[in-house]
């Protein structure tokens, strides 16, 4: 109920301090995730991070351990993006 007045009130050009704060936060929050959870963000990274290998910038060990980390940090960012985690279903459509 209190969503639907919140809609009501927003239509209204009405809006409440404490509702705005909290969409300001999910925003942020948002914005925060796509840009560490970002598939291709991190495959650019795997491939940085390759290159700097091969032109002997890491060592064997450092390259191992930075590409393990990008990996795991590559399957979390595809399993937030198959279950869709960060968008919401609009309701009113």
């Amino acid at each position: 109920m209190f969503f639907i007045d919140d809609m009501l009130l927003r239509s209204l050009g009405i809006t409440l301090p404490g509702l705005d704060m909290i969409w300001t936060i999910e925003q942020i929050q948002k914005f925060a995730l796509k840009g560490l959870y970002d598939p291709e963000k991190i495959k650019n990274q795997i491939k940085e991070t390759r290159l700097l290998y091969e032109f002997g910038e890491l060592d064997r060990k450092e390259y191992e351990q930075k590409n393990s980390d990008l990996m795991d940090k590559l399957d979390m960012a595809m399993r937030i993006e198959e279950m869709n985690l960060n968008s919401k279903v609009d309701i009113l459509g």
